[in-house]
């Protein structure tokens, strides 16, 4: 959820750096099977510059939302007749987030400013998490779960590639995927049964982006291993003037 859609202008508008604020909307799953309901809106500021053959962007954000915990028993099923040892009860907790993004990219233009690839990108975040939730994660017996993060300070590096084209009436449709890793050490886990369950967290996310004059629309799907998955509808906006 931390790592949205960032729009920068195309090598080929006159628009070489751009402020862009946004909104997104985040909707999925989270826990093993994505059993857990989470939703969470983001807004947010960012700076996008082109310079020579490389774009940059960086920028701040905050996000608040609703994680529902779905009620969960566990058993010891290595002694079956055993009674039940632990349930953690349904609830809703809310959290927030704020920290900061930021990416930089090769770009190589196609002729005739008909749009661009952004080839390689790498693109990293710091996030703060705050609210019950996590107050709920950190008081969690051990035994309620195989896993569980206990730490509030998140941080993610990837690589990713954006291909965007622009037709003739100035509207430009991208597609970007990209792949990387928390990089969280072990020590913030809990590990109740297996230490290299969750060694490292991945997240692969796909997004589909279309541009017309200062407003750029996207939708993203975001997944992480098997433990959590989400969709994000984002809107950002140019400020100034319009490009050209």
């Amino acid at each position: 959820m931390s790592d949205p859609y960032h729009a920068i202008p195309l090598k080929s508008d006159s628009a070489k750096g751009a402020t862009y604020i946004s909104g997104v909307f985040t909707g999925g799953g989270a826990n093993s099977d994505w059993r857990d309901a989470v939703y969470a809106f983001q807004g947010s500021i960012h700076r996008s510059n082109n310079f020579g053959n490389f774009q940059a962007y960086y920028g701040a954000n905050l996000s608040l939302g609703c994680y529902h915990v779905k009620e969960y028993s566990r058993y010891d099923y290595y002694y079956p007749n055993d009674s039940l040892y632990n349930n953690v009860p349904a609830s809703y907790n809310y959290f927030g987030m704020y920290g900061f993004n930021g990416g930089i990219n090769t770009v190589i233009p196609f002729s005739n400013g008909g749009g661009e690839w952004r080839a390689i990108g790498i693109e990293a975040s710091l996030q703060k998490e705050f609210g019950n939730y996590y107050n709920f994660r950190k008081n969690l017996p051990d035994s309620s779960a195989d896993i569980i993060f206990r730490k509030n300070v998140t941080g993610t590096v990837g690589i990713c590639t954006d291909i965007v084209t622009k037709s003739r009436r100035g509207i430009e449709f991208g597609y970007k995927a990209a792949f990387g890793f928390m990089l969280n050490p072990q020590s913030d886990y809990t590990h109740v049964y297996n230490p290299n369950e969750l060694s490292p967290v991945a997240y692969f996310s796909q997004t589909l982006h279309l541009t017309r004059d200062n407003i750029t629309g996207f939708i993203q799907f975001n997944f992480s291993n098997n433990y959590a998955g989400n969709m994000q509808f984002g809107i950002s906006y140019m400020l100034g003037r319009n490009k050209k």
